[in-house]
């Protein structure tokens, strides 16, 4: 008797989606089917042309620009966004005085200006006088763009990171620039940064050395104290320390004059070699400075107890 129930609903189930299918199809061939760059209703105040980017609304939601995070980790002169998508629609090519890509350090407040409003408890921050921005040539039908990384920021050569929004931008008047993309965000690395990445990028499986056991610098460091009093062990602690900081500071100035040097992106592959070792030996410096400090410390404490004891 379950046996039949059961069936009975399953077999009541199907029926049920067919005839639920059958009746979507039905209503789906009865809808007008709406060009997809025309707008289902008009905007009251709003713009001319802030209604033709409503119109054209689902290609300009489509324009998607992202950054090439693979390309731009490794290359430091340039950066490189893909957009294999992006249309710009027949009438706002037509209307519009120029298409560019408006590059903005930090935040990108002409894209967000509509999502920051009185009514949602936020000031509106108006437009200043001067941005920090930069405008770049757009060519169009381009499936990706490179651009020179110091026509997008201020202070390049600065060797500073940098982090940049670029968006596609239809200029209609001084007063009238409107997004036609979403916008890209990317990140511009210093000098060091790129060669960690590459030396990440060539060693993937076994990165450069980037950890030292500071615990076991410290068990050899008090096997040579088993040899010594503690006024010597202290003293050669002492002596070891300064030379630390010595080779540090010698080793530091080494890469410094390498970032310096690196003027191409061939400058970074060829240099990287040279570059391992610096940063090999920087490491090791510092965890030899933990564990030569930590042992500095112990014999300076147990000097403080003696004298306490006594």
């Amino acid at each position: 008797m379950k046996k039949i129930i059961l069936a009975t609903l399953a077999w009541s189930v199907l029926f049920a989606n067919w005839v639920f299918a059958d009746e979507k199809i039905e209503v789906m061939d009865a809808m007008e089917i709406m060009p997809i760059t025309t707008s289902y209703y008009p905007i009251d105040n709003i713009s001319e042309n802030e209604q033709l980017i409503l119109n054209n609304d689902i290609i300009i939601r489509n324009n998607y620009l992202e950054a090439d995070y693979e390309y731009n980790n490794v290359n430091y002169y340039t950066s490189k966004i893909k957009a294999e998508n992006i249309v710009v629609p027949k009438e706002i090519k037509e209307k519009a005085k120029k298409i560019y890509f408006l590059v903005e350090e930090g935040n990108n407040p002409i894209y967000y200006k509509d999502m920051i409003s009185s009514e949602a408890g936020y000031a509106t921050e108006t437009v200043k006088t001067e941005y920090n921005y930069k405008i770049v040539d757009f060519k169009e039908n381009s499936k990706e763009y490179t651009f020179k990384n110091a026509d997008l920021v201020k202070d390049f050569t600065k060797d500073e990171f940098k982090s940049i929004t670029i968006t596609l931008m239809a200029e209609f008047s001084d007063n009238e620039k409107l997004a036609i993309s979403n916008p890209a965000y990317v990140y511009i690395s210093n000098k060091e940064e790129v060669l960690n990445q590459l030396l990440m990028k060539k060693n993937p499986d076994n990165y450069y050395y980037s950890f030292y056991n500071s615990t076991n610098l410290e068990t050899y460091l008090e096997k040579v104290a088993e040899k010594k009093t503690r006024a010597e062990y202290k003293a050669l602690l002492s002596k070891a320390d300064k030379k630390i900081v010595a080779l540090s500071k010698q080793n530091n100035d080494g890469i410094k004059t390498l970032l310096t040097s690196l003027k191409t992106e061939w400058d970074f592959a060829k240099n990287l070699s040279k570059y391992e070792r610096f940063n090999e030996t920087r490491t090791l410096l510092q965890w030899l400075t933990v564990a030569v400090k930590n042992q500095l410390q112990n014999v300076k404490a147990f000097d403080a107890i003696d004298s306490i004891l006594k």
